[in-house]
């Protein structure tokens, strides 16, 4: 039988070393022993990082006492399924913005008037800094448990408990949409208007049919839209269009048109507006915004808005979607399994948004 034999060098000029004899195996209990925290002796983690909530190692068969962190996984993986399955919208027309406080607060650009002529040798004016106000948005967090019972946990045959949580997932994601939209239909958001010195056309909120006429309007009213002290326009570009699914269609025909079919000679008493502009057959709508938002979350009559997308409305991350380790409810036998969902949504600056929230149907006019 071979045998391993270690030296040790003594001195590497003159060549001498001498033999060591290697130290014996360690046992099974005294790797355990020696095992760094939070590692086991198969060098398997008995810690989570995240959340440093002991678990544990499974070495051996599954048993009633490790069930629901086995069950985890496969539940956590469902979570997030079903909220990543769920398509939505509200990223195309919020400003997305991670926060760690309770509430952000932001001021309001105000314009500062026109930088006037300097005359030879003269002093510059002094500007006058001002803000329009400012607006607060809360952080909330959102969430919910299910509870598992322990005749569910042992005789569920079908796989229920794993459809659950891709239901649990699914409305976490669904009640992101939700809070954006209920900022977008909330009329008390919007409080511009001419008499006020914030335009130059109306109103930011009517009930406005979607029309050519209406669409004009609303263009108007927020390429208009000013500073109330100095009077300086701020630019507004309008470029998104959320309508919904009841106004696709006429969205789509009268945006993505390039287009116009004349449906009136010049003597028609009925003339169409569109005459107005002349006799081409060019559409001037054509492409007229970035991109069309549909979403039921609008509204289900014919409700439609026009903004800037990223500068109306905020949308503040605070956690992603948590799904936390089960915790046994010892007086029921009963395992909750929660979910949580922090975040907050709000009106930033109106002037960059106009709605409507009309319920009659779109008309060419």
């Amino acid at each position: 039988m071979n045998t391993t034999r270690v030296y040790e060098v003594l001195d590497a000029e003159k060549g001498t070393f001498h033999e060591v004899t290697p130290p014996a195996p360690m046992t099974d209990l005294e790797l355990y022993e020696s095992a760094p925290y939070p590692r086991d002796q198969y060098g398997q983690m008995t810690v989570n990082e995240n959340k440093m909530q002991l678990m544990e190692s499974a070495i051996g068969g599954a048993s009633t006492a490790n069930l629901p962190e086995l069950l985890r996984p496969g539940t956590l993986f469902d979570a997030f399924s079903g909220y990543n399955e769920v398509p939505v919208t509200y990223p195309l027309f919020c400003k997305m913005v991670s926060s760690n406080k309770q509430k952000e607060e932001y001021l309001l650009d105000a314009g500062i008037g026109i930088p006037p002529v300097v005359p030879e040798g003269a002093d510059y004016p002094r500007a006058a800094i001002k803000t329009d106000g400012g607006k607060q948005i809360v952080n909330a967090k959102r969430g919910m448990i299910i509870p598992v019972t322990e005749e569910i946990r042992r005789f569920d045959q079908v796989g229920k408990i794993r459809d659950l949580f891709n239901v649990e997932g699914r409305a976490a994601r669904m009640g992101e949409e939700f809070a954006a939209y209920s900022v977008v239909t909330t009329t008390a958001n919007y409080v511009r208007n001419s008499t006020t010195g914030d335009n130059d056309c109306g109103a930011n909120q009517q009930t406005l049919t979607f029309s050519p006429t209406g669409l004009i309007e609303a263009f108007g009213v927020l390429t208009t839209m000013k500073d109330r002290t100095s009077g300086m326009y701020l630019g507004v570009q309008p470029d998104t269009l959320i309508v919904s699914p009841q106004l696709w269609w006429a969205a789509a025909q009268l945006i993505r048109s390039p287009q116009v079919m004349r449906a009136h000679s010049d003597a028609d008493s009925s003339v169409i507006t569109v005459e107005k502009y002349g006799t081409g057959t060019s559409g001037p709508f054509f492409n007229v915004v970035r991109q069309i938002v549909v979403c039921p979350w609008l509204g289900n009559c014919y409700e439609w808005a026009l903004m800037e997308a990223g500068k109306a409305i905020y949308f503040q991350r605070v956690a992603p979607l948590e799904v936390f380790a089960p915790k046994e409810v010892y007086v029921n036998d009963t395992w909750d399994y929660k979910v949580r969902n922090w975040f907050g949504v709000g009106m930033k600056d109106d002037r960059f948004a106009f709605y409507s929230n009309s319920s009659t149907a779109p008309t060419i006019d």
